[in-house]
């Protein structure tokens, strides 16, 4: 009752607790009931319990419940295990639980949960991990948001970023508002404008279109589907083209190649060797071993007058 009747000396309290933090920290801090746990304000750099401090500097092991304003240069060997606040920003070693930097967010290996209000950055990062602005890692396994871009040398899990995704090998769910984009990449992405690598393996749907090297699987370019070789199922709205086709290639206007084994579709259909069905409204092939179906067909192999034919061709 009688700190109710004097709001004054609780406000005087207060200050005078704020106003400590700094002394305590430039004298090593204070625990209570010890040095190393329960209740401690400063710089304590061995401690279990909950922790105050307003610059963490040589830290070596945080356990528990930790608010700090910042970190200084001399932090890069702190561990900080359980919910840590880093006011404007937060670095360390390893970090482990959940953890939020105000601005930024800086650790060679980070578990759990993290957030970093403009940007993470980590060598590793297991878990979840959010950066205000960017996410970026060595290695990254959960779940990682950017909300430009998440970037990653190898990434495993579900990638969000607002502008693109990227890295060298990359597996799971990804989603960029633009772009993905990687080396090697195998799951399901989406890129706003287009998908590129030089392995994909999976789904891919590129706004735009979906392009690489060696394709396996399912792929859906708004314009187009392009690479050295594509296996599996590739429909482009404009054109589908590679050296090597085997499977389905569903172009509206384009497709071209050198080898085709399997179906595809086109208004014009140029591939110099078929092996199968080629449904267009021109078809050509220098080498055709199947059925091509259209207003005009070419078969180079045949004999005349059946190299060009109207209707359908085939050869076998």
């Amino acid at each position: 009752m009688k700190v109710l009747r004097h709001p004054k000396s609780v406000l005087l309290t207060i200050l005078a607790a704020v106003l400590l933090i700094p002394a305590l920290a430039a004298a090593g801090g204070l625990g209570i009931p010890t040095s190393r746990g329960v209740i401690g304000v400063g710089n304590l750099e061995e401690f279990t319990g909950l922790r105050f401090n307003i610059r963490d500097n040589n830290v070596r092991h945080v356990r528990g419940l930790n608010f700090t304003v910042w970190s200084g240069k001399q932090n890069d060997q702190a561990v900080y295990e359980g919910i840590n606040i880093g006011l404007a920003g937060l670095g360390a070693r390893k970090v482990k639980g959940v953890s939020l930097g105000g601005l930024g967010f800086g650790a060679d290996s980070v578990s759990g949960i993290a957030v970093g209000g403009l940007g993470l950055g980590a060598d590793r990062i297991s878990g979840i991990a959010i950066g205000g602005l960017g996410l970026g890692a060595d290695r990254i396994k959960g779940f990682g948001f950017g909300t430009l871009g998440v970037g990653a040398d190898n990434l495993t899990g579900v990638a969000i970023g607002g502008l693109g995704v990227g890295g060298e090998d990359i597996s799971g769910i990804c989603l960029g508002g633009l772009g993905v984009g990687g080396n090697e990449l195998s799951g399901i992405f989406f890129g706003g404008l287009g998908v590129g690598g030089d392995e994909l393996s999976g789904l891919f749907l590129g706004g735009l279109g979906v392009g690489g090297e060696d394709l396996s699987g399912l792929f859906l370019g708004g314009l187009g589907v392009g690479g050295n070789r594509i296996e599996g199922l590739a429909l482009g709205g404009f054109g589908v083209g590679a050296d090597h086709m085997e499977g389905g290639m569903l172009s509206l206007c384009y497709l071209k190649g050198e080898y085709l084994h399997g179906v595809g579709t086109g208004a014009y259909v140029n591939v110099k060797t078929v092996e199968g069905l080629s449904i267009g409204l021109i078809n050509r092939a220098d080498v055709l071993n199947g059925i091509q179906i259209g207003l005009l067909n070419y078969a180079g192999n045949n004999n005349a007058p059946f190299k060009l034919t109207p209707g359908v061709n085939m050869h076998f």
